[in-house]
């Protein structure tokens, strides 16, 4: 047996390799996609990655197999409690929604997930040591490999079907990649051409060797293998996790700025005395490209375009997060996303702030779950009713209802209403079809959408709140419509997910386009400066009226977190944080968790630059040459890229300094 060990070592590690390379490889002819060098480099890269821990399981499962009854089920009953551990964990993620994060029996569900992940690692277990059997059948035989194969292609068919970064969908890496070396090892392990298979493994790995595989570059997603791959870009989560600590909060001197909120200069265009309201429209998920675009011979946003060119655009505007709360958290606060999740208590919005100066606040939301939750109320003034409606036409309606009763009272508002229509899942709408396809789908609700606002913005100049009231309009974030082999929000910081359109409108506000660049967080201090309201000091946002219209190269910034969860419905719902909170939530924005990368970046003139946090790598793009952001010019453009990359580290210390200088005021200070 002594001098059969080689063999078996050997004959096992080159299984394992062959199988995780053979499923990364069969994933992408599934999907029908070509591979290049570069990125067969990466992903046998990856499976040799993969192979490690591949190997030590069917090792274990191997030695099992041969092994007594009692070893065996104590061994299937560890990994049954080993998965059911790591179900409870996972359970979380996947009862994140809104519909489950208040659900009143979500405790029940995460038990019954957790039993049913523990089951199904006990028994997946159970299969592979019962596969590793002597003497077995042929129909024994024939069954596993049978039923193996179902299993693997399931779950290659599950990574295929569903997002990339979805952390439920990364636990498939794993078991597809043993089940498909088993398979491959069970084929292999008694032929006598063993050391043609040893061969082919070691050919990959010189090829793997050959490449200079950089894994930082591969964890940022930039890479072939997680454009094309999405199993590699699973695997990726599992074996490439650059986790790193965040910076200390107790560290180095703190200079804090005065507290006391400061008034802004007048404005030159709007009368002293004259009656002020503001009307905030935002709208879900419109990505900037969109706008303008035609579609099946007929304009996309003939509506929004047509506004547009009666008040105020900004042609350089971000979001702050690519996601809802986070993103309309910054406009209404004027705070980093990363402010607002270390904020001492709940932070003051322009609804709480301008509570005695205006004579009504109104908030038109969706009938959404999500915005059902506790925390989208706490970002308005306490009492303010909310109506909740099913569609954007209802929205419309209810809004311009809500206006003329305020007319009629001759009353002052502060106005919300946001549209949801394109917010996935699209849906194609009669009145607006725009070709087949889930893109078309949701050009049809962009287009649904469009009409609505034309509807809204005809009632407002025609019952005269265009001459008293400054309307706001901006999208929250983009949308991921394909991109990186991603659809929806979150994740990503490139320009489709973060570049949004922003206007402004007011009868005394000349019109035309600014270049200067703004982020959503812009917003609050502008909506508080019309109000003749104090600005708070110690935020690094800008009232848009005090800024030079033809500065485009004012950075603006935008963070992605890997906060899921309880964590995140949680946000706003504390009333203080111990030190040990404060440092578990700035670690939880700077490392990677369930299968999200945190990045930042900075926007600048014609350049964004992304920083990978976790993986300490950077991606940096020209907008202009490259819009579609596909193309890292690091390399050709390393001075400009340099000094964004020193912009961006200056902007990030100076928002763990705010943090630090919030922290250390008792919540009573900022009420």
């Amino acid at each position: 047996m002594s001098s059969d060990l080689p063999k078996r070592a050997l004959t096992l590690w080159a299984a394992s390799y062959l199988g995780c390379a053979g499923f990364l490889f069969g994933e992408l002819a599934i999907r029908g996609e070509s591979i290049s060098m570069a990125l067969l480099t990466q992903l046998l890269w990856l499976a040799l990655l993969a192979s490690v821990p591949v190997f030590c399981v069917l090792a274990a499962a191997w030695s099992v197999a041969s092994a007594s009854g009692a070893v065996k089920w104590t061994s299937t009953a560890l990994i049954a409690s080993l998965a059911a551990i790591a179900g409870w964990s996972q359970s979380d993620f996947l009862l994140s929604g809104p519909h489950w994060a208040t659900h009143p029996q979500r405790a029940w569900w995460r038990l019954i997930l957790m039993a049913f992940v523990g089951l199904v690692g006990g028994a997946g277990w159970a299969w592979l040591w019962w596969g590793y059997r002597r003497p077995q059948s042929s129909w024994g035989r024939t069954i596993w490999f049978l039923f193996c194969a179902l299993a693997v292609t399931a779950c290659a068919f599950a990574i295929i079907r569903y997002r990339a970064y979805d952390f439920s969908i990364a636990q498939l890496v794993l078991p597809a990649f043993v089940l498909c070396s088993a398979m491959v090892h069970g084929l292999v392990r008694d032929w006598r051409h063993w050391p043609v298979v040893v061969g082919c493994a070691t050919a990959c790995l010189l090829v793997a060797l050959g490449s200079q595989f950089d894994p930082n570059l591969n964890a940022t997603g930039e890479r072939e293998t997680i454009a094309k791959s999405r199993a590699g870009a699973l695997a990726r989560l599992y074996i490439i996790p650059r986790l790193r600590d965040g910076d200390p909060l107790s560290s180095g001197e703190l200079k804090c700025p005065d507290r006391r909120p400061i008034l802004a200069e007048p404005l030159t265009w709007a009368a002293p005395e004259a009656r002020r309201n503001v009307i905030i429209i935002t709208v879900d998920a419109l990505r900037k490209d969109v706008v303008g675009m035609v579609a099946s011979h007929r304009s996309v946003t003939p509506e929004l375009d047509r506004w547009a060119k009666s008040g105020v655009s900004f042609a350089n505007a971000t979001s702050t997060y690519p996601a809802t709360l986070f993103a309309v958290g910054s406009a209404f606060t004027g705070l980093s996303p990363a402010e607002l999740y270390l904020f001492p208590g709940l932070p003051e919005t322009i609804f709480t702030r301008s509570i005695g100066h205006v004579d009504r606040q109104i908030a038109v939301l969706p009938d959404v779950s999500w915005f059902r939750l506790p925390i989208v109320a706490e970002l308005l003034a306490r009492g303010t009713k909310i109506d909740f409606v099913p569609t954007d036409d209802a929205a419309t309606d209810t809004l311009i209802g809500r206006l003329r009763a305020a007319r009629d009272e001759d009353q002052t508002v502060v106005a919300w209403v946001h549209y949801y229509a394109p917010h996935d899942p699209y849906r194609t709408h009669q009145s607006a079809r725009m070709g087949q396809g889930k893109k078309n789908a949701y050009l049809s609700e962009v287009a649904y959408f469009d009409r609505e606002l034309g509807q809204l913005m005809r009632y407002l100049e025609d019952d005269l709140w265009l001459n008293d009231s400054l309307v706001v309009f901006f999208s929250d974030h983009g949308e991921a419509l394909g991109e990186q082999s991603y659809w929806g929000h979150h994740v990503y910081l490139n320009g489709w997910m973060t570049d949004i359109p922003l206007l402004l409108w007011h009868a005394d506000l000349a019109p035309g386009t600014r270049s200067v660049g703004v982020g959503l967080a812009d917003l609050a201090p502008t909506v508080l400066h019309f109000l003749a309201l104090p600005i708070p000091q110690g935020i690094a946002a800008q009232s848009l009226f005090t800024l030079d219209p033809d500065d485009a190269e004012r950075p603006s910034f935008a963070e992605a977190f890997p906060i899921r969860g309880r964590e995140l419905f949680d946000s706003f719902r504390f009333d203080a944080l111990d030190d040990e909170s404060i440092e578990e939530r700035l670690r939880q924005i700077r490392v990677m968790n369930k299968g999200y990368e945190p990045k930042i970046a900075i926007t600048q003139g014609r350049h964004r630059l992304i920083q990978h946090r976790a993986a300490n790598a950077s991606l940096f793009f020209d907008r202009k040459t490259d819009p579609e952001e596909e193309r890292d010019i690091s390399a050709s453009e390393s001075e400009r890229a340099r000094l964004l990359r020193a912009n961006l580290a200056t902007w990030q210390e100076d928002q763990l300094r705010r943090i630090r200088c919030r922290l250390n005021l008792s919540p009573a200070d900022h009420r």
